[in-house]
């Protein structure tokens, strides 16, 4: 009975996530939409290389602070900034979070990272650090780094695992995470305004 609720209880977590994250783009949607296209790209080019900058600092900011969704940002850059160049600014702010992510658990410890990533993340955060003490290998976090860039980083710095190790799997995995979020979910996104 125990078991059966813990798959009920996980299968209504995956359906709340679900929800949101389609909530969150048909606000998108419907933002980009009353504000208009060509008003956004105007805007942009009149803030000139401050646009990119702060695109840059606030998907850095939350890819640090985990709760916060980096993925709905990553989408949007494509948008703004057109496809190529957004995905070489989402790939500029995923790393220096995650490097950030690596760097803050690896000096202040799991009670700083617990309290970054947010309480609902902490068993994932324990869940990945086990399986990356148990295997150091480079293939093994390309492999888990794309199902949460943030929450691996931060376990990653929780382990005896070398900084270029995972810098090496970060610069593998990470922009492949980032061209999916920005080629297809910015072109279905596009295509929905």
């Amino acid at each position: 009975m125990q078991n059966r609720w813990r798959v009920n209880s996980r299968v209504k977590q995956w359906l709340i996530a679900f929800l949101v994250v389609i909530g969150v783009y048909a606000l998108m949607v419907v933002v980009l939409r009353a504000i208009g296209l060509d008003t956004i790209h105007q805007t942009i080019g009149q803030m000139g290389i401050w646009a990119p900058l702060a695109f840059v600092v606030v998907c850095t900011f939350s890819v640090i602070v985990a709760p916060i969704s980096s993925s709905s940002i990553f989408v949007t850059s494509g948008i703004l900034f057109g496809q190529h160049i957004g995905f070489l600014l989402s790939v500029l702010a995923s790393t220096v979070g995650c490097c950030t992510n690596f760097w803050i658990s690896r000096k202040l410890g799991r009670k700083v990272a617990a309290r970054l990533i947010g309480h609902n993340s902490l068993d994932d955060l324990d869940r990945f650090t086990n399986r990356l003490n148990s295997h150091h290998s480079i293939l093994f976090m390309i492999l888990v780094m794309p199902i949460s860039q943030d929450v691996v980083s931060y376990a990653v710095g929780l382990t005896k695992v070398r900084f270029w190790q995972f810098l090496l799997a970060l610069a593998i995995s990470g922009p492949i995470v980032i061209a999916a979020y920005v080629y297809l979910g910015g072109g279905l996104l596009e295509a929905l305004i």
